[in-house]
């Protein structure tokens, strides 16, 4: 009876901190619920009585807590749940044996605290690129950008920082409890790494922008009073996009962003939609970023074109969901400038992976344009995930949204303005800071896996030396 009991505190424990810690991404203002989500299961695994049995049984009870809200909200197609689910259930139980491990070190308690941080880096980092289905939307820390104030020195360490700081702080946690002699070096060294953080996120904040820049981003929901309205046609060019590219520019828009596949444009019609185009940017004296189908190539574009009314350049989608089967792009980034301004842009699911994003901040990119296509069980995720490519190389995202949350993001993760567009067709307009410098992120990428990989590869060689003398 006693072990029966004991096996049930274990997977209760496992599936409160797998609800704790997926809470954020299903609202992001509970996001702080992920810093005390490991506590009780780091507790439990750092008792030398807990056996490695129930310890694996918590982190597969983990495992089920965190995705299956999230497989249930995002209503995935069942083999993409599936794979999810067996996924993020292995991450899970690596995450508990892994942290229980390195918990029940009793010498040198600190270091193995630090240890349990870089464990949930290689981890995380392990988790959106091993199986990239959704690139660092997958990313255990997406939910903090509901929160970027707090978390804008990801423009040094990338998105893997914030997990370091939680995992290390929660280790620290229960070593301050379980170790009363050691308190006064935990507690020390929890302020110390909280200070550390801190500091890079009010260096970040004194940067001063360089120049500002007034955007629009063009959307439409296809619900609503938008389900007679087509694109294709007359009527609904006027109505999703000669219109409010016509408001854009009379409120000072110089840059004016339209969803992604928002046109269907073959070889015998281009011509004709580069003159209606081209027409609309010469009439209205801005810069067009369009998102379209090429169905001659079966490719998903986005199409610039600037004030004259010329095609300046073209990018193809490089990164494609589980369901679309497009010809996928080479990632070469083209930039053009807008007023002195360099200007980029990505499609959609693109700005879920930094090896794109990077590109940008390298070539001090400031503003960025993405054309989106979301559904609405996923609109909020990819928003999450949209604001922390902004922090991490400090530009402007302009992202117009096709049934999802068009939205203008400042450079620090403010967003500045955002609009469902529930009522068919909508604009929104902001101007925007224009940053000029490279961040350690754009330069460098994700170093500390690299440097977490290496202290825990000398902590186990370590281990296991000691274990044979």
């Amino acid at each position: 009876m006693f072990l029966m009991r004991k096996a049930v505190v274990y997977r209760v424990t496992g599936a409160v901190s797998g609800l704790l810690m997926t809470a954020g991404n299903i609202k992001g203002a509970l996001a702080p619920l992920q810093a005390v989500a490991l506590i009780p299961l780091f507790y439990l695994g750092a008792s030398p009585k807990a056996r490695w049995r129930d310890i694996l049984t918590a982190g597969l009870y983990m495992g089920f807590g965190y995705i299956l809200p999230q497989l249930v909200t995002l209503r995935f197609p069942i083999s993409v749940t599936l794979v999810l689910l067996v996924h993020f259930t292995i991450l899970m139980i690596a995450l508990t044996a892994g942290s229980a491990y390195l918990l029940r070190r009793r010498k040198g308690t600190i270091v193995s605290s630090f240890a349990v941080g870089a464990l949930l880096v290689v981890l995380d980092w392990a988790n959106f690129t091993v199986l990239p289905m959704w690139g660092e939307a997958q990313s255990l820390g997406r939910s903090w950008s509901s929160y970027p104030y707090l978390i804008l020195f990801t423009s040094i360490t990338g998105i893997t920082g914030i997990i370091f700081v939680l995992g290390t702080l929660q280790a620290l946690i229960v070593n301050f409890v379980i170790l009363p002699k050691l308190r006064a070096r935990s507690f020390a060294a929890a302020i110390i790494l909280l200070a550390i953080f801190g500091a890079a996120n009010l260096n970040v904040r004194s940067e001063k922008p360089v120049d500002k820049l007034k955007v629009a981003a063009v959307g439409w929901t296809l619900a609503g009073s938008a389900d007679d309205i087509d694109p294709q046609t007359e009527e609904g060019f006027d109505c999703l996009f000669a219109r409010p590219v016509a408001k854009a520019a009379e409120a000072g828009a110089r840059l004016v962003v339209s969803g992604e596949l928002g046109f269907y444009i073959d070889k015998l019609n281009r011509g004709r939609w580069l003159e209606r185009f081209g027409d609309i940017a010469r009439r209205h004296k801005v810069f067009l970023a369009i998102g379209y189908l090429n169905a001659e190539l079966n490719e998903d574009r986005l199409l610039f074109v600037n004030p004259e009314g010329k095609v300046v350049s073209e990018y193809t989608k490089t990164y494609l969901t589980p369901f679309e089967d497009y010809h996928r792009g080479t990632g070469q980034i083209n930039l053009i400038e807008i007023e002195g301004v360099r200007v980029g842009g990505m499609v959609c699911h693109d700005d879920n992976f930094t090896s794109l994003s990077r590109k940008c901040g390298r070539n001090r990119t400031g503003v960025v344009v993405v054309p989106t296509l979301d559904w609405p069980q996923v609109k909020i995720a990819h928003l999450q995930s949209s604001i922390h490519r902004a922090i991490e190389s400090r530009y402007t995202v302009v992202r117009a949204a096709i049934n999802g949350i068009s939205a203008i993001i400042s450079p620090t993760g403010e967003v500045l303005t955002k609009d469902h567009f529930t009522d068919g067709p909508g604009v929104i307009i902001a101007e925007v800071p224009i940053y000029s410098s490279r961040t350690i992120f754009n330069i460098v990428g994700h170093w500390p896996v690299v440097v977490s990989a290496l202290f825990l590869a000398v902590i186990v060689v370590r281990n296991v030396f000691v274990a044979i003398i």
